[in-house]
């Protein structure tokens, strides 16, 4: 799968920039606020339809403008799409709806965000992402449905689902005081969330298992002397393994009634997978706990490698790499192992830096497409 060509009009900084892309490396050399950041997310958002950096859209439009667009070219399975996205932020056509509007098109027909999230899959690799291990399991649940619904787009529809039901359960603990109403409708919320949140409880399961089977081996590759990771799914109501739904959703019914005094008193529900978290070992030791920088960072970079591999395995071609400033983040050894990665397959990649002599200890600029962004303005450098 590549990524051919990009135009940005009035996205962010860019007020009208067209790229054509290398279907294998290219890089992206510019100080720091000047735009590079901007382009990766602009890859992104024209495969997926939606940002990873912020919930208001309204943001991805240029300050002065009222909207936004991209329009890139995509090839995967032999096939061509030309998608084109446009932002209108409602809010400065009319102030009394301020929404940012979105339009998809795939080959001149109107698409929907989900559309792009069954069939484009790009692995993302940021500096805020070297905090997964160390930083709250809010963090490293949302790592893991990402990659989840890489896999499986319908889990999004799934998880979705599950956190409405919580929204609305919380609502109504807090709410109603009417005892006799609130167990009539706990019940019925009850019976909802225990049904989708066994869903997403077994799906993280399955995945953490398919994970671990890569992670391991890409992790022992990046260190010296060989260690051993492996990944634990810890669920706040499952006290031993199971793999069978029915099984989970018998658990998760018991123990939600068993909590629901509980609930009552703190308003807010206690059970659930909005809950749950995973360990990241290493010869039985909590890298999370007791890992060192050097250790965390080695396990982020081979949990990225284990994404890309898995998506591979299901898509039969690697999807697009984005890495937005990560070398300057990872030590010579993690490097020379990312670079060396990035030579022998065949990824398309895309990876930002300050300075174009990052790489050239490595051999791969003369085979590379670099660009120089400055200012919200683009120029490819001539080698």
């Amino acid at each position: 799968m590549d990524v051919n060509k990009l135009r940005l009009v009035c996205f962010r900084n860019f007020l009208d920039t067209t790229l054509n892309f290398n279907n294998s490396l290219n890089i992206l050399i510019g100080n720091n606020a000047q735009g590079k950041t901007n382009i990766i997310e602009a890859i992104y958002t024209l495969l997926r339809g939606g940002t990873y950096r912020t919930k208001d859209e309204s943001t991805l439009i240029n300050w002065q403008e009222k909207q936004g667009y991209l329009s890139g070219e995509v090839s995967k399975d032999s096939e061509s799409f030309q998608i084109n996205i446009l932002f209108q932020n409602i809010e400065k056509l009319n102030p009394l709806s301020p929404k940012t509007k979105k339009i998809i098109k795939v080959n001149k027909k109107y698409r929907s965000k989900s559309w792009l999230t069954e069939r484009f899959y790009p692995v993302i690799f940021t500096p805020e992402d070297l905090q997964i291990i160390k930083s709250s399991p809010s963090l490293r649940r949302k790592f893991l449905d990402e990659v989840i619904i890489n896999l499986n787009p319908t889990y999004e529809h799934y998880l979705r689902d599950y956190n409405r039901i919580l929204f609305q359960r919380n609502i109504l603990l807090k709410t109603e005081r009417n005892k006799h109403n609130l167990d009539r409708h706990l019940s019925e919320w009850d019976q909802k969330i225990v049904e989708a949140g066994s869903l997403i409880t077994w799906y993280r399961i399955k995945t953490l298992q398919l994970i671990n089977q890569k992670v391991k081996t890409i992790h022992q590759l990046m260190t010296e002397p060989k260690e051993t990771l492996k990944l634990k799914y810890n669920s706040n109501f499952l006290t031993t393994f199971l793999e069978e739904k029915e099984e989970i959703q018998k658990v998760f019914e018991q123990k939600l009634e068993n909590a629901r005094d509980k609930d009552l008193t703190l308003k807010v529900t206690t059970i659930g997978p909005h809950r749950d978290d995973y360990s990241i070992l290493s010869d039985s030791i909590d890298l999370g706990l007791y890992g060192s920088q050097g250790q965390q960072r080695t396990v982020v970079l081979a949990l990225k490698m284990a994404e890309l591999e898995l998506i591979r395995e299901k898509d039969g071609e690697y999807p697009p790499l984005l890495l937005d400033d990560v070398l300057s983040e990872l030590d010579a050894e993690r490097r020379l192992f990312l670079i060396k990665l990035i030579k022998e397959k065949p990824i398309q990649t895309f990876i930002t830096s300050i300075d174009l002599q990052d790489f050239v200890p490595y051999h791969i600029v003369e085979s590379a497409r670099v660009f120089k962004v400055r200012g919200g303005m683009v120029e490819e450098n001539e080698k």
